[in-house]
Formats: C-alpha cells, sequence, structure tokens
C-alpha cells in the first residue's frame, strides 16, 4: 500500500536520475499548440529525462546538440500535450487486461488516465504494472471504489453491472474509510447515486479537511443545489441536471425520494433504472430556460468540473459502434472481447434509433454549449470501456463530439489537457508545453486547430521522455 503523492516523487526521482546522464530528445522545427499560448511557429524543444529543459526557435545558438542526443525533425509538424482520457474504467471487463488498455491509451496520444471507479483489490494489479513500468504505461490516477449508499448500484451480480463500490452509510467511521483509501494512493473519491443527503455531505466534509476533490453521479436523494453547496468538485455525464433543470425539480425530487424507499426490494441497478426512466425523458420535456441558466452558472462560480462523456451519452444516437471502420478497432482487444463487442454491434446497429435516445443527445449537447458560454469546466473523458469505446480511439471522438456542441478545436483540446492537470492542481507540471513540465508530448501531422480530428493524425508520443514509437 504506497501514498500516490510518494510513488509519483518515486517516479519522477527515478526517472530523472536514469536519463541524467542520457541522451536528450531534441524536437525541431515544430509548431507548439497548447490550450494556454497563441501557436508557436518554427521552435525547438529540448527533453531530457521527464521534463522539458528548453524551448528556443529553431536555430538558436542556445542548442548545441550531441552525439548521444536524439533528434527529431518535426517539419510542417505540430506539438501537443499528452492527451488525457478523464473516465476510465480499468476494471470494467475483466477480459478486458490493463496491458492491453494503456498501449491503446499510448498508441492514441493518452498520457494521462483518470481511472473514477473500481474495487482496489481489483485495480491493484493495474497499478502495480504502472509502478514497475513507468514508460510503458499512461499516469495513473484513480478514485479507488463508487462510494454508494443502501442499495447499491455496482455491487455485481447483474448483467452490465460488475462490482466497483463499497456501501456507506450514517453509522460508517468515513473519516477511516477515507483514511485507508488515501493510504491505497487514491488522488480523489467519486461518489454515487444511493447515497443519502447526510452522508453525502459528511462525506465531501470530510473530503475536503484531506484535500481531496469529489467527482459525483448526484444523489438521487437530494437536489443539485444541496450538492453543490456541500463543496462538490465535480460532476460525471451531467447525470440528473436534467432534473434539476425541469420546471417542477422539486415535485420530480420528492417522487424520487419515494420510489427510494424501494419497497418492491429491487436491486439497485434496476432501482436506479427505474427513476431514471420515469423522470428523465419527462424531465427534458418540461425544462425551466431561466432555472437551468442559473443552475450552470451556479456550478461554474462553485468551481465544479464537468465530465460530460458525450461518447456515451451519444451511444444510442451516434451509434459509432455500427460503423465498420469502428469496429475495425476491435481487432486490437482481445480475441474474446473482440467477438462479443462484434456480435453485439451488429445486432444493435439493426434496432431503430429511439426518440429518447436522440432526445439525449440533444440535451447533451445544448448543455455542453451552455457549461462553455458560462465558464463551467469542461474535462474530456469517455467512460471506456461501456459503450463499445475502445480505450484511446473513444477520446478522438469525444474532442470531435465536444466541437460539435460548440467548442473550439483549441477549447476541446484545452479539456483534453490544462482543465484535468486543474481538477488535481496538477497545472504547474503538466497541461501545457512550457519548460519545467512533464515531459508527455504528442506529435501531429496534422494542424487540430484547423479540424480536431487530427488528433488521430499522430507521429510520435513520447511519455516521460521516452520516444513509444
Amino acid at each position: 500500500m504506497k501514498l500516490l503523492s510518494f510513488l509519483l516523487t518515486l517516479s519522477i526521482f527515478f526517472v530523472s536520475f536514469q536519463a541524467s546522464s542520457a541522451s536528450r530528445i531534441i524536437i525541431e522545427n515544430t509548431t507548439l499548440i497548447d490550450a494556454a499560448t497563441l501557436a508557436r511557429e518554427n521552435m525547438t524543444v529540448v527533453v531530457q529525462g521527464d521534463e522539458i529543459r528548453s524551448i528556443e526557435k529553431s536555430g538558436s545558438k542556445n542548442i548545441i546538440i550531441g552525439t548521444e542526443d536524439i533528434v527529431i525533425d518535426a517539419t510542417g509538424k505540430f506539438l501537443i500535450p499528452g492527451l488525457w482520457d478523464a473516465h476510465v474504467h480499468l476494471t470494467f471487463i475483466p477480459q478486458l487486461d490493463y496491458e492491453t488498455t494503456y498501449k491503446l491509451f499510448l498508441m492514441n496520444g493518452i498520457t494521462s488516465v483518470r481511472d473514477t471507479g473500481a474495487v482496489l483489490s481489483k485495480l491493484q494489479p493495474a497499478i502495480d504494472f504502472a509502478n514497475e513500468n513507468p514508460h510503458k504505461t499512461p499516469r495513473v490516477f484513480f478514485s479507488g471504489p463508487l462510494i454508494d449508499g443502501n442499495p447499491r448500484v455496482y455491487k455485481g451480480g447483474e448483467p452490465g453491472f460488475p462490482e466497483l463500490s463499497i456501501e456507506v452509510n450514517e453509522d460508517t467511521d468515513l473519516e477511516a474509510l477515507i483514511d485507508d483509501l488515501i493510504k491505497e494512493g487514491v488522488s480523489f473519491l467519486k461518489t454515487y447515486e444511493m447515497l443519502s443527503p447526510s452522508t453525502f455531505v459528511k462525506l465531501l466534509e470530510i473530503a475536503k479537511q484531506k484535500n481531496l476533490r469529489v467527482t459525483s453521479h448526484i444523489p438521487l436523494s437530494m437536489g443539485l443545489g444541496n450538492a453543490v453547496d456541500a463543496g462538490l468538485g465535480g460532476m460525471q455525464h451531467i447525470r440528473n441536471l436534467d432534473l434539476a433543470c425541469a420546471e417542477n425539480a422539486e415535485e420530480i425530487l420528492a417522487q424520487r425520494q419515494e420510489l427510494l424507499k424501494n419497497l418492491d426490494l429491487l436491486p439497485g441497478s434496476a432501482l436506479r433504472a427505474k427513476i431514471h426512466q420515469s423522470q428523465r425523458y419527462a424531465a427534458l420535456g418540461n425544462i425551466d430556460e431561466n432555472r437551468c441558466n442559473k443552475i450552470i452558472k451556479y456550478l461554474a462560480t462553485n468551481n465544479v468540473f464537468q465530465t460530460p462523456t458525450l461518447t456515451i451519452n451519444t451511444v444510442g444516437s451516434k451509434r459509432f459502434f455500427a460503423d465498420s471502420k469502428w469496429q475495425d478497432t476491435y481487432k486490437l482487444l482481445p480475441s474474446e472481447v473482440q467477438k462479443s463487442w462484434l456480435d453485439s454491434s451488429v445486432n444493435l446497429s439493426q434496432q431503430p434509433v429511439s426518440e429518447n435516445n436522440k432526445m439525449f443527445q440533444d440535451w447533451s449537447f445544448k448543455i455542453v454549449s451552455l457549461f462553455n458560454k458560462h465558464g463551467v469546466k469542461i474535462i474530456a473523458g469517455t467512460d471506456t470501456p461501456i459503450g463499445f469505446l475502445t480505450p484511446g480511439f473513444s477520446l478522438h471522438k469525444e474532442l470531435e463530439l465536444l466541437v460539435e456542441a460548440g467548442l473550439t478545436p483549441l477549447q476541446a483540446l484545452r479539456s483534453a489537457t490544462i482543465t484535468p492537470a486543474e481538477f488535481f492542481n496538477l497545472e504547474s507540471k503538466m497541461g501545457t508545453i512550457q519548460t519545467g513540465k512533464y515531459a508527455d508530448l504528442v506529435i501531429l501531422n496534422s494542424n487540430p486547430l484547423k479540424d480536431i480530428k487530427n488528433t488521430k493524425d499522430i507521429y510520435k508520443v513520447i511519455l516521460k521522455g521516452h520516444i513509444q514509437n
């Protein structure tokens, strides 16, 4: 059991020590693009160890190339910071092993990931592998288990709902629980939908004392405003914002609270599904625009990070899984997963798109546009591997959807570089191309500011100062 901060420090020291006498990587004649600085043309970046050592105009006399230096001529190419997928589940499909998943992330320029829910005993092998093979894996940040109430949703046993969670209530020693998670190395917490209001508020209070951000599916038992007031740090999937924006939000909250009594003793997954099916689409047909704008402004004022996961929100309407080119990405998965995904994709693609799926897509795009308009911080994340979202490839699809929802390519790039670093207060070390920052970089053949799809046109990936391809 290791503290995450200790592991990061040890990893940085180890890489720096190993690289102290090693060759440098010199990337010449490239255009630097990050979301904090105007594009810088004809630049040379010098990397040594896990650090950007210098940035100069190409041809500068300050750069003296040694015989052991590795020189990359990036003329006509574009250098961006390493990308994040800030909503992944490394243990969701046991047959999809973490080594394959890590390779797919790096192949796609994703040098950092945020695992947003896994039982630590099942996640530990992936964490250990990342610690033992730092130059073969992205930087891994993890929350540990979903912290849920009764009946918890992801308890295992029901199809499609593997064990990802733990159950807590008013009698749980929450401080001891959080202390144990910190000892295991978590860097944030993830709370879930079946928590009671009092337990949720207490959790956030303790997390604040421990300097941990909490991201959440808003508990179904409480209103969004109260969750924000409790100190909420982030939200996933725009989940439950539809309910909060409804003209009759107070009425449907009361209805939810009655349904949560669960007189039929449904399992958590079925109870949650029943509540969402009975309320989501009715709420979407009864949105109070003024109320919704006020809520979104409140999210911005209180710095509540949003991970919309448009890829998963639109899986029923966009149907990437029905595209033969998308199905080609399955060939990179273990054979058992490849066959299962392909069979399911073919079967599901024959079903018509429902009006509800289209309605939820339009709502999701509209809300992301309003987030952007009102200054809510948006983080790119996908929910891979749920919904046939192939690790790595799905992040580029998420960026495309964010642009479709109204972000500029530069703003979409920010959501996958600077903003996730800000969530962890790591913006001084990650997210932009600056001297002293981590050496996580992606060289693109094409300009992502002209077309966000160009983030897929990858020439080379540099992770922690090591060339990956």
